[in-house]
């Protein structure tokens, strides 16, 4: 009886590892969205840092739609391919997809917030709120470089409430590289050697 019992705890802890191990690997497939919004959001600011710096352009703004809906397409039709080869969902993709859906919804009705008190008050905000994503998927699969990402993003929100407009486009741009691109690309090496094994 207790060797019966010992297999069946042994079998369930044998489970829950592969559970984990199969929830890590699928991790891969973000690292798209991360290098994706990282990169658009870095050139976004870029743009409009030199819109409003050089060109001293009244529509330096015209980037960020653009360029965010250029990138809502592109991540809609990946996440569309990526269903369809997928044979299961984890619970930690389904976690991770219901976060950085109140993320997106939280990201866009910022823009209310731009329209109604001024761009210097929502790109704080909207730091805090990329941090508050990447700290929940860092924390999710214990990936470090998403938990410094997160830390950097608010670090760069609250230095974001004391500056001017021009100065927090380059922290936002800061917030991207350090919280997106760098863990996009390490995420990306990460599980490129692990599946070369």
């Amino acid at each position: 009886m207790e060797t019966k019992d010992n297999l069946t705890g042994q079998n369930s802890l044998k489970i829950i590892n592969e559970m984990i191990e199969t929830a890590k690997k699928s991790v891969n497939d973000y690292s798209f969205h991360y290098l994706l919004w990282g990169w658009l959001v870095l050139i976004a600011s870029v743009l409009d840092y030199c819109l409003t710096t050089i060109r001293h352009d009244p529509n330096h703004w015209l980037p960020w739609p653009v360029l965010m809906g250029v990138g809502g397409v592109a991540a809609f039709l990946y996440s569309l391919f990526q269903k369809r080869k997928e044979k299961v969902k984890t619970y930690f993709e389904t976690f991770l997809g219901y976060t950085w859906i109140s993320v997106i919804v939280a990201l866009i009705l910022t823009a209310f917030v731009a329209i109604s008190f001024g761009y210097e008050a929502a790109y704080a905000v909207i730091m805090i709120i990329y941090g508050m994503g990447l700290f929940v998927s860092g924390m999710t699969f214990r990936f470090i470089p998403l938990i410094i990402g997160s830390i950097c993003c608010w670090i760069c929100a609250v230095v974001a409430c004391y500056v001017t407009h021009e100065t927090q486009l380059i922290l936002l741009g800061l917030s991207v590289l350090s919280g997106y691109i760098i863990p996009g690309y390490i995420l990306k090496l990460k599980f490129k050697n692990e599946n070369a094994q």
